[in-house]
């Protein structure tokens, strides 16, 4: 539920990181989040990493592509995104668990460039569709980037969240695309409502 109390502010982490053991909405649920990468961990781990990170991150397809070993700050769990096509360039943290899971990837597989290559140097567009076409197959309802930055904007926004810092994680160039965002998945009783955006105003990661 969204926070209503103003005079009490949700107790928020200090910085802001989707952690995909917690997320569900009505979007996606919590059991559909665990089947899904339960069932592509067991098929093909690249394959499962990928898409937790996706679900975790938001990137873009551009984002993820291109995004290097040489991005990632592992001392701050931090990644530099410099390459979002019309995205902003930004720095987003990724949850302790997940940074973990990198690394160890990166220890077993060592990557020598990019964070995720193809074949032959970066990952084509192609192959992350066939990717996340086949993730959408184990749960019966269709896995694409737009539809992860959804689902973490309105996980966001309803944990808390103010807009500008989802804004900043998502790499909205303006918060009215934020708003846009959410506003598509709140019920339409709640979206003429002048304080809904308000709730979370002075609330900081």
């Amino acid at each position: 539920m969204l926070n209503n109390n103003l005079k009490i502010p949700a107790l928020l982490p200090q910085v802001l990181t989707v952690d995909v053991m917690t997320l569900d909405n009505q979007l996606i649920d919590q059991s559909e989040v665990r089947t899904l990468l339960f069932r592509l961990r067991d098929r093909n781990y690249l394959h499962y990493l990928i898409i937790k990170f996706l679900v975790c991150t938001g990137l873009s397809l551009p984002e993820l592509i291109h995004l290097k070993i040489a991005d990632f700050n592992s001392e701050r769990n931090l990644f530099k995104l410099k390459n979002g096509g019309r995205l902003r360039r930004r720095k987003i943290f990724i949850e302790p668990n997940l940074a973990l899971e990198l690394y160890r990837y990166s220890s077993e597989f060592s990557p020598s460039d990019y964070l995720f290559p193809g074949r032959y140097g970066k990952l084509r567009t192609r192959t992350i569709q066939k990717i996340l076409k086949n993730a959408s197959n184990l749960i019966a309802k269709e896995i694409h980037i737009p539809f992860l930055r959804d689902v973490i904007a309105l996980d966001l926004f309803k944990k808390g969240f103010p807009v500008w810092e989802i804004q900043e994680f998502l790499g909205h160039r303006s918060t009215r695309s934020t708003r846009q965002r959410i506003l598509l998945h709140i019920p339409v009783e709640e979206r003429t409502n002048p304080r809904l955006f308000n709730r979370n105003k002075n609330q900081a990661a």
